[in-house]
């Protein structure tokens, strides 16, 4: 029940460091998800765990209006499912059922707009980055494991 709980505690905080690089510091997202996500699975994984820092290029270049991919691919639809797709390229280094996996789960979740759920101070809580970065931390934490 301990793990359980300081797994789902770990989900949270990715999706946390998700939704507040979003829309505060991007160097939260950018570098707060692959180096946390790095650590809570360096000692599980020991070397494998090296493939998580990947993340650090691939949320560097964003998906959003200015992003490296908007102005490549030209379309909002299409960059987040490219953007998704990305995001999944670090799995492969844990095999290629949970590379599938995170394949289709990010590019469905990056794919989702959903707008906001509510709004703490200047802060939107929305659902698309509870989607997003939740399905990610999901992924990281419960999906890659030792075997």
């Amino acid at each position: 029940m301990k793990k359980l709980i300081k797994k789902i505690i770990q989900t949270i905080t990715i999706t946390f460091l998700g939704m507040y690089g979003g829309q505060k510091k991007k160097a939260t997202r950018r570098f707060g998800i692959p180096f946390f996500s790095f650590v809570i699975k360096l000692k599980e994984l020991k070397l494998k765990s090296l493939a998580l820092l990947l993340l650090i290029s691939i949320l560097c270049m964003g998906y959003g209006v200015n992003s490296f991919l908007t102005n490549i691919l030209n379309n909002d639809t299409l960059v987040r499912i490219v953007y998704g797709a990305l995001l999944s390229l670090p799995f492969m280094f844990f095999g290629i059922r949970k590379w599938l996996i995170s394949l289709v789960s990010l590019t469905i979740a990056f794919s989702i707009r959903a707008g906001c759920l509510f709004t703490i101070g200047d802060f939107d809580i929305l659902i698309e980055d509870i989607i997003r970065y939740g399905v990610l931390g999901f992924l990281i934490v419960f999906v890659i494991r030792k075997e």
